[in-house]
């Protein structure tokens, strides 16, 4: 009888839509809550009180040229 083979993933370090090989472009900070549009026109700095800053590892694909966001390891 036969068995079914398992089937091999991506690794970390390849891009899900083509296997390339991802690049580092570093690490970078993203805004997350606070408010937009008219409250930060009406209330200033005082609307970034919720914000929050969140760093991602961002990785490039060289060959399909897709962005690939992780949390950096720790």
């Amino acid at each position: 009888m036969d068995q079914p083979q398992a089937t091999r993933g991506p690794s970390d370090d390849e891009c899900l839509r083509c296997g390339a090989r991802l690049e580092a472009v570093g690490i970078e900070e993203f805004r997350t809550g606070g408010t937009s549009g008219g409250w930060k026109l009406l209330f200033g700095e005082l609307a970034e009180l919720g914000e929050n800053m969140l760093q991602l590892e961002v990785r490039a694909c060289p060959s399909c040229r897709q962005v690939d966001l992780r949390v950096p390891p720790g």
